[in-house]
């Protein structure tokens, strides 16, 4: 696409902050490497949890992750989160339910931003990056599968390798937003299964939102079990307890 057409196309179809939905400036400098998709009060924001704060419960933590206590009750060794929830909610709505795919990219880059600034020995530990998958019905209605593109943006900016099939779902299932805590375990029972060599692996596991950890604990389970050596979870926004 030539640049006079690209311009055109902003002018129509201004870009916008991904968190607030601001429209952007025309001309905006890469000075803040990847925030050109965050208006500038959102930029100086960044990230959305300081690191001294658990994403989960909102205590203090020195890992610059999920507490201890958090972490305690799932498979996984580890987990991390980019956003509060309340602040990222309608990026990720225009994103995962409206189609607006060229969020998946923004997003994408500001979780690979976080990695590279925040955890240096993460990235140096890992050996796959892998996604959160969905049903092959579910991705044919929504046109992509959001947590692909994540990892494909985190894989692109960090150099950590993505296997996009490793894991699979094998059924499709009722929303979890729509069901409780208990019904949650249920409905993602025996749903994941693992398509590729993971043994020995050192797997970071990426999904959107982190809320009561069901979804990244039912597949870090079946990790496990095809002898994965470690797998810590990564998210764009936690929900969970804090919400809570």
């Amino acid at each position: 696409m030539n640049k006079y057409l690209k311009g055109a196309l902003e002018v129509i179809y201004p870009a916008r902050c991904v968190l607030c939905g601001a429209v952007l400036p025309l001309k905006r400098e890469n000075t803040q490497k990847n925030r050109t998709c965050l208006c500038p009060p959102c930029a100086s924001d960044f990230p959305g949890i300081p690191a001294e704060e658990c994403p989960h419960c909102g205590g203090k933590t020195e890992t610059a992750g999920f507490c201890e206590f958090c972490c305690k009750p799932y498979a996984f060794s580890a987990a991390f989160a980019l956003f509060p929830y309340e602040k990222v909610q309608k990026g990720i709505h225009l994103f995962k339910y409206d189609g607006v795919r060229s969020f998946g990219e923004g997003f994408g880059q500001l979780m690979a931003e976080y990695l590279l600034e925040y955890h240096e020995e993460l990235l140096a530990e890992t050996d796959l990056l892998l996604s959160v998958p969905l049903h092959p019905k579910k991705e044919k209605r929504r046109g992509f599968n959001q947590t692909n593109l994540l990892c494909q943006e985190i894989s692109k900016e960090t150099g950590l390798l993505f296997s996009a099939d490793a894991l699979t779902r094998k059924r499709d299932t009722v929303p979890q937003s729509t069901l409780t805590p208990e019904e949650r375990k249920e409905n993602l029972k025996d749903v994941f299964a693992v398509a590729a060599e993971v043994r020995g692996k050192r797997i970071l596991l990426v999904d959107d939102i982190f809320t009561t950890g069901t979804t990244c604990n039912e597949c870090a389970k079946v990790l496990y079990r095809a002898g994965a050596k470690e797998v810590k979870v990564f998210c764009l926004a936690a929900a969970g307890l804090k919400t809570d």
